[in-house]
């Protein structure tokens, strides 16, 4: 009860509702959604659209012209412009639809027809003009998406921080794997290590809001505080 009544504060909530933390995990999941959309859209608008390769964790979109190459969007937030790769295909021909036994078969006729070379070998300079066009136009809705990815990742963390933290705080369990901390001591110090790898950003701060949060309501009015001095030389500050 301690615990989520400081950290309810910490993280600006009037009261600690699973139901209130779970509506924040789905509107940020459709707010990176709508921003993913937002960068398909701008690379349809360059012609990335020819063909879509979904491969999991990633999916490619293809120009039409194999000199445009082709860009792929990772799940986490990360666009990579690159060249088409060397391939053979069953290409569309007027008596046979692409990649049917047909347009094959056509191949065993006129293999160079099925041979795609021209995004493998375009010329540098013309590459890089490329590659820095779609980067330039699409930059900003690429940013977007990358941070609305950041912000799902840190409410997910958050949400789940404080069973992780009073499980370290009251059986040892580490937060990154390995042996159970013994030692208030060790378990003190997993906390500083934790707030002092999170970065100088709006989500870092985030993470250590809670962190700091978890410190005042639960270790320092227990048998095993930080100690004063301690807590200045971590630059954790006043608690």
């Amino acid at each position: 009860m301690i615990l989520g009544l400081w950290l309810s504060v910490a993280l600006g909530q009037d009261d600690e509702d699973p139901a209130a933390d779970e509506e924040i995990i789905v509107y940020g999941e459709l707010r990176v959604a709508r921003a993913r959309e937002a960068v398909v859209a701008e690379l349809q608008e360059l012609g990335y659209d020819a063909k879509i390769i979904d491969r999991g964790n990633h999916v490619v979109y293809r120009h039409a012209a194999p000199w445009h190459g082709e860009v792929v969007l990772y799940d986490d937030g990360w666009m990579q412009v690159k060249r088409q790769p060397l391939r053979v295909e069953g290409r569309k021909v007027p008596w046979a639809r692409e990649g049917s036994p047909l347009a094959w078969a056509g191949c065993l006729v006129y293999p160079w027809a099925c041979l795609r070379v021209n995004g493998a070998f375009v010329g540098q300079r013309k590459w890089r003009g490329t590659e820095t066009r779609v980067v330039a136009r699409t930059q900003a809705t690429v940013t977007e998406w990358g941070d609305r990815v950041a912000d799902l990742a840190t409410e997910r963390t958050v949400d789940g921080l404080p069973d992780a933290l009073a499980a370290l705080w009251e059986h040892g369990t580490p937060l990154d794997g390995g042996p159970a901390l013994s030692t208030y001591q060790a378990r003190r110090t997993a906390l500083v290590t934790l707030w002092r790898t999170r970065t100088e950003t709006v989500w870092g701060a985030q993470v250590r809001a809670a962190i700091r949060a978890f410190i005042r309501g639960v270790v320092q009015p227990s048998d095993h505080p930080f100690s004063a001095a301690e807590l200045t030389a971590f630059g954790l500050g006043e608690q």
